[in-house]
């Protein structure tokens, strides 16, 4: 997914057409954000501290980050509007994802 991600950002950023300098740097600007954001949450993943709040150190709720996946504190989601982010599709089965991605977790 990550090596996926960097390639469209490299295809875009070589192969695409500008219409202004300007435009095309602040889209750059976003879309660089939004991938150093997933990548964090992919790192997170790897570590076992995906949905744990970065501030308290508790569990992010489930339903909250199917919207903001990339969420880091449970502040996040206080902005969720100014984020202008797409929700995963939920194509696998629900599970508890605390459980088995927090276990061992250290604080």
């Amino acid at each position: 997914m990550r090596e996926e991600l960097q390639e469209r950002l490299f295809d875009h950023s070589f192969f695409e057409s500008q219409t202004s300098e300007t435009c095309h740097g602040t889209i750059m600007y976003h879309v660089k954000e939004e991938l150093h954001d997933v990548e964090h949450a992919l790192n997170k993943m790897d570590s076992g501290m995906y949905g744990i709040c970065e501030e308290t150190g508790e569990l992010l709720p489930y339903s909250s980050l199917k919207y903001l996946p990339t969420a880091r504190s449970i502040h996040d989601f206080s902005y969720k509007d100014q984020y202008e982010k797409k929700s995963l599709p939920l194509n696998f089965r629900e599970m508890d994802y605390h459980s088995e991605h927090v276990e061992g977790a250290l604080f």
